[in-house]
């Protein structure tokens, strides 16, 4: 398991996680986001209107990071569980470039209660603790 500066490092690492969020009677939904982390570890997502931001509007939910390197079998993965409120927010009151096409006038903004990650490295003799030979 990896320490809370740990994680929140890797996490401020990547510009892509993804968004998870539960449905009533369904399966959770899934997707994949653009985020930033701001100064107070704020998560902050952008989104047009939707399921995603239906969810998130009276929701715990899940943002899911990772960096996987399948020749080496390394990476880590960091969950970030919280409560989630959706705002109508000019695109210029945060620095999250979206690559998804489409208007995108509302925010996710996600208040942290949990994070919790973990390493990801095959282990043989005669491989490092990074997974080199």
């Amino acid at each position: 398991m990896l320490d809370d500066a740990t994680s929140w490092a890797l996490v401020r690492s990547q510009v892509i996680g993804r968004f998870a969020a539960n449905r009533p009677g369904q399966s959770p939904l899934v997707v994949p986001v653009n985020y930033v982390v701001e100064a107070d570890q704020e998560i902050v997502v952008r989104s047009g209107a939707g399921s995603k931001l239906d969810l998130a509007s009276r929701n715990v939910v899940t943002l899911e990071v990772d960096e996987i390197d399948p020749i080496r079998r390394v990476g880590w993965s960091v969950v970030v569980e919280g409560l989630a409120r959706a705002l109508y927010e000019d695109e210029s009151h945060t620095a999250l470039d979206s690559w998804a096409p489409g208007w995108k006038p509302y925010v996710i903004r996600i208040r942290p209660t949990q994070i919790s990650g973990r390493r990801i490295r095959l282990r043989t003799p005669d491989t490092d603790d990074r997974g080199y030979r």
